[in-house]
């Protein structure tokens, strides 16, 4: 099995590094705060480059769950940089969430606020509902499991746009959980690809690779933007 592992997961390294991805450019982000998760928007590519939220077994745990019915929409407090909603519209990609709507479904202003496209990528379809799902319930297990993760989300390269406003979908997306209670972190790389079918366990990468090129520094679970 190991020897499995080390053969499907060589390549899609390799292939990371061929792109010629450079260190992230943060400068020109804006920090937009709402009560569940916290979004690094760029107004020029017209997506979160980083998206930083603290899941909690309670967050998870009501009686009776809301329904997935908020529609995507701007964000109310940077409405012109995330009037995107037809800039998706058959463009060939999902509207991806960063931060899960499953992830609120104890909670109506949560659900809300993760519609806003402060939280959204572009993603393929089958990307999107097959391992980039897997992985969102694997953190929800997690947080019921060790009552806190903490999750950080985010793009880099750019494959192509879409719409009038040239809305970047980017080459790769990645995840980093730390789970406060291990003091340990779990990392992951995808192509944002419906090429990307293999299980998820051939998708870990080290927190180094995240780093040195999404251009910030993790310290807690937490990150600040690298000098």
């Amino acid at each position: 099995m190991k020897k499995v592992f080390l053969k499907m997961f060589v390549p899609l390294v390799l292939l990371f590094f061929a792109a010629g991805v450079s260190a992230q450019d943060t400068t020109e982000l804006v920090k937009i705060e709402h009560t569940y998760y916290t979004s690094y928007f760029s107004p020029s590519e017209h997506i979160p480059i980083f998206v930083n939220y603290t899941l909690t077994g309670s967050m998870l745990s009501c009686t009776t769950k809301i329904k997935r019915n908020s529609k995507f929409t701007k964000d109310p407090t940077h409405p012109d940089i995330t009037n995107l909603n037809a800039d998706y519209t058959r463009s060939g990609y999902d509207r991806g969430h960063n931060m899960s709507a499953q992830d609120n479904s104890c909670n109506q202003e949560g659900m809300d606020e993760c519609f806003y496209f402060s939280n959204m990528t572009p993603q393929p379809h089958f990307f999107n509902a097959g391992v980039w799902e897997t992985l969102e319930k694997q953190e929800r297990t997690e947080a019921a499991q060790y009552g806190t993760v903490i999750i950080t989300v985010g793009s880099l390269g750019k494959v192509e746009t879409i719409g009038k406003d040239s809305v970047v979908v980017p080459k790769y997306m990645w995840k980093v959980i730390y789970i406060p209670s291990t003091k340990k972190y779990q990392c992951y790389l995808f192509p944002d690809s419906d090429d990307a079918k293999a299980p998820l366990s051939q998708y870990v990468t080290t927190l180094d690779e995240i780093q040195e090129h999404a251009g910030i520094t993790f310290n807690a679970g937490k990150f600040v933007f690298a000098d």
